[in-house]
């Protein structure tokens, strides 16, 4: 059973993209600026997220012993769980209002993120809650495998680091997979959470893609940051850092978002969701 939709926009079919790549850039060029709209609202969402990222950086500079340094990553441990609880909350409206665009479903418009929101928040907040726990795990676990079991074997304690953050890294993609279902089927979460996992292993090179690539930049734009010399130049880039990471989140969800849809239209939408299948895309005849 689908969730009703808001409204159908009149479009040409020959105006459509005949592919979900192409309708990436499709959308990117023709609806930027509601797709910067659309991070800024994100963005109050990702607050705590990025103030534990600063403040773990700042307080581990600082650690001036093991147990001060323990401290930090058990905080920040359960400082991403928080987080994570409100970033995939807010993502429930962002994938919502991407899900009508690519569906052709209406105009984008920043009272459909709260649409979304309103309809998902439950699913978003246990979403954000399932990766907020596996964040937490990798970033304490990692620390006391690295601090305590590498000092009695190395290759044990990088194994352990090893599998965490592979668990981390599925799992968040599992979580994108979640909130895009969600956002589109009426099904029990935990056939949900069976679904997204299988659609990660099956498309696991191009998740794995899109992962590199959105914390990849991230991680340099911190490193941008902490080469600052001085304190003018210190607050200049981190300035730079946020509009940058602004434009970055709504590429970065909409990458997601089509991704996931693909994903639909191939193992679900041909067989069983014909309605649904390539929907928003040229269609012949």
């Amino acid at each position: 059973m689908r969730k009703e939709k808001i409204r159908e926009t009149d479009y040409q079919q020959s105006e459509r993209p005949r592919t979900r790549l192409a309708q990436f850039f499709d959308i990117f060029r023709h609806n930027f600026v509601e797709l910067i709209k659309l991070a800024l609202l994100q963005t109050v969402f990702n607050m705590p997220l990025l103030a534990t990222l600063v403040t773990f950086h700042l307080f581990v500079r600082n650690a001036t012993s093991l147990n001060s340094l323990m401290t930090v990553f058990i905080i920040t441990g359960f400082a991403l769980l928080i987080s994570m609880i409100s970033t995939f909350t807010g993502l429930t409206g962002s994938f919502y209002c991407l899900k009508n665009i690519c569906y052709a479903e209406g105009e984008f418009a920043s009272s459909s993120f709260f649409v979304g929101l309103r309809d998902e928040w439950k699913k978003g907040l246990l979403t954000g809650f399932i990766v907020g726990i596996s964040f937490a795990a990798t970033v304490i676990g990692s620390f006391f495998f690295y601090y305590y079991l590498g000092q009695i074997n190395t290759s044990i304690a990088g194994f352990g680091i090893a599998i965490l953050t592979i668990q981390a890294i599925i799992v968040l993609m599992i979580a994108y997979y979640t909130i895009s279902q969600v956002l589109i089927y009426e099904n029990k979460y935990r056939h949900v959470l069976k679904n997204a996992f299988l659609m990660v292993l099956m498309r696991f090179h191009i998740n794995l893609l899109l992962f590199i690539i959105h914390p990849g930049i991230v991680i340099a734009l911190f490193l941008v940051v902490e080469m600052a010399s001085n304190l003018v130049v210190l607050i200049i880039f981190t300035f730079l850092t946020i509009a940058v990471l602004l434009f970055f989140v709504s590429i970065f969800h909409l990458m997601w978002t089509v991704n996931t849809i693909g994903a639909f239209d191939k193992f679900i939408n041909k067989e069983n969701y014909p309605e649904f299948y390539r929907k928003g895309l040229y269609k012949e005849g």
